[in-house]
This record gives C-alpha cells, sequence and structure tokens, in this order.
C-alpha cells in the first residue's frame, strides 16, 4: 500500500507544472511511448459506447455495494495507442490524471479480452455533449455484462495492480480517474511529457492502415479495406472464450475466408500471418462449409474499425446464432494469407471471335463480389438446392465480338459488351465438360438471363470437385423452355463455345 501512495505522489509532482485546465478538457491527451511523444484529439476518433456500474468496497458484510450506472462514449485506448505503434504483451501502460493520479494497465486488459471488457477514454456521460463533461476524458471500463464488479477488476488486473479502499476490501471505484491527461507506455520514472514531438493525431482513416495479401497457387492478390468492403461480406455476432476462460461477445462484419482462399480441397493449409510475423495454420476444412457458422476476415467489431491491435483485420467465427470458440483460433492483425499443398489449378476457355481463358483466382475473385454473382434455385431428383456462380450471358460477352473488358481487370462487366444483335440473329453456346460431355443452348434463350449461371457453389459452399468438378453449369427453375427443348446441368464444366 505504501509504494502505490507513494508512486501517486511522485506523480502528483511531476504533473503539476503541465496539465493546465485547457489540457484536461476532455478534448485530446498526450500518448507516449519511447521518444515518440503525439497528442491525440479524441473527438475525431471512431467513438466507443456503453453502459457501466462500478462496485465500491464492502464494508459493512453481504453489502454489494453497487454505484449508479452511466452511459459513456468514448475513445478504445488501444486505438490511440496505435498512434505510437501500440503495445505488445510485455509492456504495461500507465495513465496519468490532471492531478498527477495515476493507474498501471496491462496489455492483456488493454485487449478487451478480459472480466473487465473494452477500456475507453470517455468524453461524454449520459448523452453530455462533447466538450460540456467536465470530467473529461475519464477512464472507464465497459464489462460485456455492464456491471465492473471487484471480482472482475481482481481477476483481470492480480493484487498487485488492482485497487483497494483498505487491506482485504477491493473497489472498482479507484478507477474512476477523470481529467486524464496522458497515456505512457513502459513508464520508468522521470519528467512526463508537455508537448508532442510528432504532429497531432487524429483518427487514422483505416483505410490507410489495411493491406492483405492472399497468395494462392502461386499467384499474389493485394487487398485495400475498399477491395475488402466491394467483396461479398456477413455481418454476424460471434462469442470467443479467452485463456482466462471468460466469453467476449461481439457483432462483427468481415469477408467469408472461403470468398478469399477459394475451393481449396479440405486437407490444404492456410497459414495466417500477422503484421507482427506471428503465424498460424489452419486446415481448409476446418474453414469452409460449415453449417453452424462461417469463419470470417472482420474489418468492423461492434459496427466500428477495429484498431491495430487487435486489428484491423481479424479471423473471427459468426452466425445468426452467436456460435463459441476458441480465441487461439482467432488471428490478429492478419496481413497475410496463403494457401499451402493441394490447390489444384483450373480454368474455363471460352472461345467465340476471340479465345479467353479465365484462371481460376480470376474466376473465385470475380465471384466473391456481390456485384458479378448470382444465386439460382435448382430442383432435381427431389431435391432442391441453391446454386451460386457468374452469368452465362455475362462470360460469353467476353468472346462474341471484339469488345470487352481489358484482360487485367479479369472479371469485369460493363453491360454494353454483349453483343445483343448478334444473340437475336441466333448462335449456339456449346458448354463442355471435362469428360467430354456437352450440351447446348440457344443465344437468344440465354441472353442477359442470369437465371443461367456457371455455378461454383452450392447452398453456399464451394462445390464438391470430386462430385461436381469445380463448376457446373445449372439454371434456375422459373425458366420455362419451349416445348421439345430440353437443358440438362453440366458438372466439371471446363469449356464454352459460341461457334462463331
Amino acid at each position: 500500500m505504501k509504494r502505490r501512495v507513494e508512486f501517486v505522489l511522485a506523480f502528483g509532482l511531476a504533473v503539476a507544472f503541465f496539465v493546465a485546465a485547457d489540457a484536461a478538457a476532455g478534448e485530446s491527451v498526450l500518448i507516449q511511448k519511447a521518444d515518440v511523444v503525439v497528442e491525440a484529439v479524441l473527438v475525431s476518433y471512431p467513438q466507443s459506447a456503453g453502459t457501466v456500474a462500478y462496485q465500491g468496497p464492502a464494508v459493512q458484510a453481504g453489502e454489494d455495494n453497487w454505484k449508479p450506472a452511466h452511459r459513456y462514449t468514448g475513445v478504445e485506448i488501444r486505438e490511440l495507442l496505435a498512434a505510437v505503434g501500440g503495445m505488445v504483451p510485455a509492456d504495461v501502460l500507465t495513465v496519468v490524471a490532471a492531478d498527477g493520479y495515476s493507474k498501471q494497465i496491462s496489455y492483456a486488459v488493454l485487449s478487451g479480452e478480459t472480466p473487465v471488457g473494452r477500456v475507453i477514454l470517455a468524453v461524454t456521460q449520459d448523452g453530455s455533449e462533447p466538450g460540456v463533461w467536465q470530467d473529461a476524458p475519464e477512464l472507464v471500463f465497459l464489462p460485456p455484462d455492464e456491471r465492473f464488479s471487484n471480482d472482475d477488476m481482481l481477476k483481470a488486473f492480480g493484487e498487485a495492480l488492482a485497487h483497494f479502499y483498505a487491506p482485504g476490501q477491493p473497489s472498482t471505484t479507484g478507477f474512476l480517474m477523470k481529467n486524464v491527461a496522458c497515456l505512457i507506455v513502459n513508464y520508468a520514472g522521470g519528467a512526463l511529457p508537455t508537448q508532442p514531438t510528432q504532429p497531432t493525431q487524429g483518427a487514422i482513416p483505416p483505410a490507410a492502415g489495411v493491406s492483405l495479401k492472399v497468395v494462392k497457387g502461386g499467384t499474389e492478390s493485394i487487398y485495400t479495406l475498399a477491395d475488402l468492403e466491394a467483396l461479398d461480406t456477413i455481418t454476424a455476432p460471434g462469442t470467443f472464450t479467452t485463456s482466462a476462460g471468460m466469453d467476449y461477445s461481439a457483432t462483427y462484419t468481415g469477408v467469408p475466408l472461403a470468398t478469399l482462399v477459394g475451393n481449396a480441397p479440405a486437407d490444404a493449409t492456410v497459414r495466417v500471418t500477422a503484421s507482427d510475423g506471428y503465424s498460424m495454420n489452419y486446415e481448409a476444412g476446418m474453414l469452409l462449409g460449415r453449417t453452424e457458422g462461417t469463419w470470417i476476415l472482420a474489418y468492423k467489431e461492434n459496427g466500428a474499425s477495429m484498431p491495430s491491435d487487435p486489428g484491423p483485420l481479424r479471423v473471427v467465427f459468426v452466425g445468426e446464432t452467436n456460435p463459441h470458440f476458441q480465441s487461439s483460433l482467432s488471428a490478429k492483425m492478419v496481413e497475410r494469407i496463403e494457401v499451402l499443398g493441394t490447390y489444384e489449378p483450373y480454368s474455363l476457355v471460352l472461345t467465340g471471335a476471340v479465345t479467353r481463358t479465365f484462371t481460376r483466382a480470376e474466376l473465385e475473385a470475380g465471384l466473391g463480389c456481390p456485384c458479378h454473382a448470382a444465386t439460382v434455385t435448382v430442383t432435381s431428383k427431389g431435391e432442391t438446392h441453391t446454386y451460386t456462380g457468374l452469368p452465362l450471358w455475362r462470360l460469353v460477352a467476353y468472346v462474341d465480338d471484339n469488345r470487352f473488358p481489358a484482360p487485367e481487370q479479369g472479371i469485369h462487366y460493363e453491360d454494353g459488351n454483349f453483343n445483343d444483335a448478334l444473340a437475336r440473329a441466333g448462335y449456339t453456346v456449346t458448354l463442355l465438360a471435362q469428360d467430354g460431355y456437352l450440351q447446348s443452348v440457344s443465344s437468344s434463350l440465354i441472353a442477359r438471363d442470369d437465371r443461367f449461371v456457371v455455378a461454383f457453389k452450392q447452398d453456399g459452399v464451394f462445390l464438391d470437385a470430386s462430385r461436381d468438378g469445380y463448376m457446373r453449369f445449372v439454371y434456375d427453375d422459373s425458366v420455362v423452355l419451349s416445348e421439345g427443348v430440353t437443358l440438362k446441368s453440366v458438372k466439371s464444366l471446363a469449356e464454352i463455345d459460341l461457334g462463331l
């Protein structure tokens, strides 16, 4: 107890000379790591919100001593720390108030995966406007159950860093630190920061910090945040259990890993590498085709962009039923995904006025964008399934004349590239399977009709290559064929020939 009191007094003396009223007005804090000091403008960052009640000391036997709950908005501290390069597990953060009061917080607590939940610097309380609440910025903890209990504090901080009202009387109210002035990573004593050594930091646009490399079959693709947002995305809840046995629930937004990885065989290895060099290996069969949920690469948590740690990209498992998974399976700070082992190349050859061959990477990248894909319902042999793929007429448009998107654009649709006059005049589109089976369809039947597709997925899961091949031609149940016309599905599709 004595050591803690002396530490606070030392801070009071060190900080008193530089903390003026303006510095504690709730608009900014100084952040220091090593020799780097920045001023962070709090209101310019994405805001996090939550409600919490703090538990005071149990002065009398059987007393719970819960304080009134309040709703706060503010900035997650781990996001602010990105301005100085973030923290690593061995780091400790010292939070200093304008009056010199201070607290130390470990990396594990700031990660948001302990019982105390998210840690923010609050700028508003109970609906106040920014700049009005006199206690801002205030250190606030937001547990998932909205109750910051003394037991939560002891589990998260341990005896050394927890607050005690008196020996044997823990009290979370000791963490009610108002008018926070600076955040210091690994403070070793001495003078506190008085001015920035780097330009003032506002919120770093998420797009500036997102770059994902995906390597499949020797081909490397690079995605920005805008690229990922343009793909087929999912927003759904998920809950992971931390190494401490605590559950953390959130709603995530991101891209299904199946969209990025493609139709990898179940025994392939998917290696995910973080920005700090740490890597995890997943079996592709675990990531793809799960009925209870979907593994995604998330770039948002509870509607806000994730900070650099554990984001800005993170592997999580989500679904309508809020599935549970172990945090050890949740790769953080992802910057590279590789498909290792068996990854069979395949292609689709289109022949007409010109010849065009689409690679596996081009086809699966095109399928990942909602603006390119179409889904149809097919009933066969008493079973009904949905199939997702690329509309046949849009693929035909690449080779029906000399007007088509540049090859470097991959799958890229421009409506004017389809030759309507030629389709009305009539030609036959022949669909050929790898085993030589073929099926023909007239150009007039498929013209500008998204119900005829080259499918890659059945019921949201990539086709079983051993049964259907990588591509299968199908058409929707709503298609009405003329009398005498038959049209069958084509498994293991390999080539489309216009006969021009």
